[in-house]
């Protein structure tokens, strides 16, 4: 059972998130693999100025694999937050690979009701999420291998650019209501 704890982050209310650790390297190198076959097919051209998958991913096996862990996740959130169930279906699934330097500018996923971020791997001194809300001193979670955060799609976030060696893999997502 992955164990979710809930984090309340102070903002004019609050900004609440959820996070989990996963630890599945056979997947992370399967969607490692995945992320770069596919290149940048965005060409830049959504809020994520770095390489990037397709929006729909999930037919992939390892982004299969996240789907799946995502979409039970929220499942469980879903009564936790909204107070009654909620049947989700993934709205977008797609993976990124930041360079030392690449950013992602302030954005939500409305109307998506969960939105989420994977982190694959967390190079020294790369940016985490960030909450402008939240101001500069207090709105970015910082990167952990193995990292999930669940967050309301409503809530405005973004990647600030860093310096750092390597790149920074992670994989997105957002869910509704099945309609």
């Amino acid at each position: 059972m992955i164990e979710l704890v809930r984090k309340d982050m102070p903002l004019r209310g609050n900004i609440t998130t959820f996070e989990c650790k996963l630890n599945d390297p056979k997947m992370d190198r399967e969607l490692i693999k995945t992320i770069d076959e596919y290149g940048d097919r965005q060409n830049h051209s959504s809020n994520v100025k770095a390489q990037m998958t397709e929006w729909k991913m999930w037919h992939e096996p390892s982004f299969k694999t996240i789907a799946d862990i995502s979409l039970n996740i929220a499942n469980q959130l879903s009564p936790r937050l909204y107070n009654r169930s909620v049947d989700l279906q993934l709205q977008t699934l797609w993976g990124m690979k930041y360079k030392s330097g690449e950013s992602a500018i302030a954005h939500d996923h409305w109307p998506a009701l969960w939105s989420f971020v994977y982190y694959i791997n967390a190079p020294k001194n790369a940016s985490g999420l960030f909450f402008p809300e939240m101001g500069e001193q207090g709105g970015e979670r910082k990167l952990e291998k193995g990292l999930m955060i669940f967050f309301q799609g409503h809530i405005k976030h973004s990647v600030r650019p860093s310096k750092f060696r390597g790149s920074r893999y992670c994989v997105s997502g957002n869910m509704r209501e099945k309609i």
